[in-house]
């Protein structure tokens, strides 16, 4: 079914009107314990509504400013459209979040009220509410039954607040709707900056809505009541995008609460739909190579003959060419045999799965398209509403994010930074005009920081952060996300980060998988007491030496890491070594590892000298 025209002026117009229209489908979906809750999208609007009435009771106003501190789940959703139906502007805070940010963000924004998940979400703004004295409630999804505080009441309280009738405060919320501005904003997210605290991208209703248009021109396919797993943060832009496209195309959404429950969600859920992150896609790889791995001989030469044709069928549809009848019937042996196993992980009905947020090694991209999982790879930043750039089912070039959306332009500066320039670009850093001047020239384009190269067809490359190049002693500028990408390739490789700012030469530290790393030293009867034992046992480096050679053999003489080591724990949101959106934290694991980076240089020093490593 396809979904109505997009007309609709401000995002609380576009929620209500496709309320309407779908009200009798299924809205969302999430998983409680061993049952799935869920709402039609008739009684998902009345619940905001009736949660934009508690707002009101609670002193909302039309302009105000009301924080959401909370992982994905489906009241974070419903939180979200009560305040944009209000005319109010949602604040993001993530909720891996220490107070001190949290009291920034709040202050900053002006915030009047906070949505918070649970209890330790609350103790965490308990600890700041002297210096947080405008936030007048704390509304708690979960636990406020559990806590004596006149400054707390529960998410079910506050939708019970509202003294008209249900057919009453609908009315009200379509007159508010009618009179919310497109240039009004609709969310304050807060990203980070080079200061040390973050940034308020102050994002319109506008934005979003000439964001959407632009999705909708280059994935005209998307299709109404298609299921679609929602676990990136809602705290980070592009959990949003998610979410507005859902609103927008009609979607039922299953909520996953946790990264630890997508696997489980993605096979109950089946999915036509996933926007994801590298990591979900490399964790799947990884998993499917190490099975092979663990088969027979006959197994592997099955597997190894299956990728090849759907590489080659791959390869022959990215360029439009047609499928010879040969090839079209080895490729239904390679599916029957190697490749609905691979999509069954992934929930068996994928139409589409877009990644975003960093870049993906191009050989797990056309394993998955080689697979029969369109996947492909779009780019954009907080402050151009998401998505600027992406490939599209009929014009994709793998290795690239594609190319703008309708409307928007781009151009590469001198220096190689990418200048973009479009209606989905903020209009201001909240309360930052320096930091705004400094993103956004005389002539409208703003500054991305991102590093890349257009194609003579339009496709832009992404290299890297500009802020992360890596400039040697001999002044070899180097992107280090590709060459850490090829690392993870590496079976038992969870993570890689190399170093070599103002050094001769690339450095890198390899975090591996836990589980694989388990299963290995099982596999290979290694025992140790711990992790950081078993990283040192010179069995597991006599494993990985040759294969982290041969990524070596396969890159340029400067991109090559000269020594490495391994640490005893992955990176994770909990050690604050990934972002929420798991995105590495280059600058924190340099600060926090710099002598295990220095040791490896005096390793190389002792090895000129002839003296013992």
């Amino acid at each position: 079914m396809a979904a109505p025209k997009l007309t609709e002026s401000n995002m609380a117009q576009v929620f209500r009107n496709r309320s309407a229209t779908y009200a009798k489908a299924v809205r969302w979906r999430q998983k409680q314990g061993d049952a799935w809750a869920q709402q039609t999208w008739g009684e998902h609007l009345r619940l905001v509504n009736a949660l934009a009435g508690g707002l009101e009771v609670l002193g909302a106003r039309p302009g105000d400013v009301i924080g959401i501190a909370s992982a994905v789940r489906w009241e974070w959703s419903a939180a979200d459209w009560a305040i944009t139906e209000m005319g109010c502007a949602t604040v993001t805070l993530y909720p891996s979040n220490i107070a001190a940010v949290n009291e920034f963000i709040l202050t900053d924004s002006g915030a009047k009220l906070i949505f918070a998940e649970d209890i330790a979400q609350y103790e965490k703004l308990k600890s700041i509410q002297a210096k947080i004295p405008h936030v007048s409630k704390v509304i708690l999804f979960t636990g406020a039954d559990q806590i004596q505080d006149d400054w707390v009441i529960s998410f079910d309280a506050v939708s019970k607040l509202g003294t008209r009738s249900p057919k009453e405060q609908d009315a009200l919320m379509a007159e508010r709707v009618a009179s919310i501005s497109p240039e009004q904003p609709i969310t304050l997210v807060y990203t980070s900056g080079t200061t040390g605290m973050p940034k308020g991208v102050e994002l319109t209703h506008n934005n979003v809505v000439r964001q959407l248009q632009g999705a909708r021109a280059m994935f005209p396919e998307l299709e109404a009541q298609q299921v679609d797993v929602l676990f990136l943060p809602l705290a980070h832009i592009y959990g949003r995008l998610q979410q507005y496209v859902g609103i927008d195309r009609g979607f039922e959404t299953v909520y996953v609460p946790s990264f630890d429950l997508l696997a489980q969600n993605l096979q109950e859920a089946r999915p036509h739909l996933l926007f994801s992150v590298p990591r979900v896609y490399e964790k799947v790889y990884a998993g499917v190579k190490a099975k092979v791995a663990a088969g027979s001989d006959t197994q592997k030469r099955i597997f190894a003959w299956a990728e090849r044709v759907g590489r080659d069928v791959a390869k022959r549809k990215e360029a439009g060419k047609s499928i010879p009848p040969g090839l079209a019937l080895r490729y239904g042996l390679a599916n029957r045999l190697v490749f609905k196993n691979v999509r069954a992980v992934l929930g068996g009905r994928l139409r589409l799965a877009i990644t975003g947020a960093a870049p993906l090694d191009i050989n797990i991209l056309e394993f998955f398209n080689a697979a029969g999982v369109t996947l492909l790879e779009g780019w954009g930043l907080t402050e151009t509403t998401a998505g600027f750039t992406t490939n599209s089912l009929t014009n994709y070039r793998m290795g690239t994010v594609g190319r703008p959306y309708p409307g928007s332009e781009l151009r590469i500066a001198d220096d190689g930074e990418i200048l973009a320039r479009g209606p989905s670009i903020l209009k201001r850093y909240h309360n930052n005009p320096e930091a705004s001047a400094e993103a956004i020239d005389a002539d409208g384009w703003f500054h991305t920081g991102d590093v890349g190269e257009v194609d003579a067809d339009g496709y832009l490359r992404i290299v890297d952060r500009k802020k992360d190049l890596i400039i040697t002693a001999g002044g070899k500028n180097i992107g280090p996300q590709g060459i850490e990408g090829q690392f993870k390739m590496v079976p038992l490789v969870s993570q890689c980060v190399v170093f070599g700012d103002k050094k001769p030469f690339l450095v890198g530290l390899f975090t591996l998988d836990p589980l694989a790393l388990h299963k290995w030293a099982s596999d290979n009867g290694i025992q140790a007491a711990d992790d950081a034992e078993l990283v040192k046992r010179p069995e597991l480096r006599a494993f990985l030496a040759p294969r982290i050679a041969a990524v070596n053999d396969a890159l340029a003489s400067y991109e090559t890491v000269k020594y490495w080591d391994i640490l005893p724990e992955d990176f994770t949101v909990q050690n604050e070594l990934l972002t929420p959106s798991l995105k590495i934290r280059r600058k924190e694991i340099y600060r926090r590892y710099a002598d295990t980076f220095e040791a490896l240089y005096q390793q190389a020093d002792a090895a000129r000298a002839g003296a013992p490593a």
